[in-house]
């Protein structure tokens, strides 16, 4: 991660701490605003409400979370909701990255992690944490031809990445 943003397959992404950061910075004055919109031991519906420092409302966020999504949710469901919630009502108001995407870092790995079992996620990570074509050889010798075959575009990617950091200094 680098100032606030993740790179999650060629796109860069904000983390919702960030784009909050940069908001604060640009506009302490303005005010965020959440709430529950809908709340059981299942699931949760937030809203955040952005509004200028007159009281204008600026732009608007919803997040739904279900209490059985992880581990992390069963005790934070309304957390993590509210965070999206203003992580989305951010982006709408265009903090986030040069080509405005709504979804925050946080959002993307979520469900990116949702949709895969644990063992792809685990070697996703790895690859990612290399940062020298040396790493990225060890993490790729150590995998089995199945393996291989699952990861081949990410650690593609990640290697393009490696070499043009490389190329960078």
């Amino acid at each position: 991660m680098n100032n606030g943003k993740v790179n999650i397959h060629g796109k860069e992404y904000s983390t919702v701490a960030y784009r909050i950061h940069q908001f604060r910075i640009d506009h302490p004055d303005w005010q965020i605003h959440t709430e529950v919109v809908e709340l059981d031991a299942d699931h949760v519906v937030m809203r955040c409400d952005i509004c200028d420092a007159a009281g204008v409302h600026q732009a608007t966020g919803h997040a739904l979370e279900t209490r059985n999504a992880s581990k992390m949710h069963q005790t934070s469901y309304v957390e993590i909701a509210e965070t999206s919630a203003v992580g989305r009502a951010l982006g709408f108001l265009d903090y986030g990255s040069q080509e405005m995407q709504i979804a925050s870092a946080d959002e993307v790995i979520a469900a990116i992690s949702s949709q895969s079992d644990p063992r792809v996620e685990k070697m996703t990570k790895a690859v990612m944490a290399c940062t020298t074509l040396d790493e990225l050889k060890i993490v790729w010798g150590g995998m089995n031809e199945k393996d291989r075959k699952v990861m081949q575009e990410t650690f593609t990617k990640r290697k393009e990445q490696v070499c043009q950091t490389t190329e960078q200094m």
